[in-house]
């Protein structure tokens, strides 16, 4: 009679393995935006993204742009060599009876590529707004700065993170080589 050894040394070879998987999956990044949303609710709060684009800096930072190129510690708020701001528009709606606290700024990051590299906000146009009313809506865009390439090359989404609870939330980037001028 054989000894079932191999048999056993394979299942719990295949048993560890299930064990390791499942357990790096619940402290694994999010590694793609299949996972993301076009909206999230979190505490009565709807979140959504309207577009994404690329903006039109007045300063061309381009290496092969015409004429003298500034280099960005002369020019406060432009984005560094080699990136670009992104702009993203942002709803976030109160549905419920009473007034929600908000901290908009602070609630939003970008994540880019398998491993989710986190892109803070350059900037925003929420201002300080520390509560939401009832059934009222707030828009604003979020800016953030990086290569577009970074964006080219793999997936990226907006992450929300409100009381506690974070979600991923689609970014519809619509390729567009210019957006608004908006000025820092």
């Amino acid at each position: 009679m054989r000894a079932p050894w191999p048999r056993i040394v394979i299942v719990i070879v295949a048993a560890l393995g299930a064990a390791i998987f499942g357990v790096a999956r619940l402290f694994a990044a999010p590694s793609a935006p299949e996972q993301a949303s076009q909206n999230a609710t979190v505490d009565g709060l709807t979140t959504s993204v309207a577009t994404a684009f690329w903006s039109k800096m007045d300063h061309d930072m381009a290496a092969d742009a015409p004429g003298y190129q500034m280099p960005p510690q002369m020019m406060p708020g432009m984005p560094e060599q080699g990136q670009e701001r992104l702009v993203v528009s942002v709803t976030v709606t109160n549905t419920t009876d009473g007034t929600r606290p908000v901290g908009l700024g602070d609630e939003f990051t970008l994540r880019v590529g398998e491993g989710g590299k986190r892109v803070t906000p350059h900037s925003d146009t929420f201002g300080e707004l520390p509560r939401l009313a009832p059934h009222n809506a707030v828009s604003g865009q979020i800016f953030f700065d990086l290569a577009r390439e970074d964006l080219a090359r793999s997936p990226g989404w907006l992450e929300w993170t409100h009381g506690g609870t974070t979600s991923q939330l689609v970014i519809p980037l619509d390729g567009a080589e210019t957006g608004s001028n908006h000025q820092h």
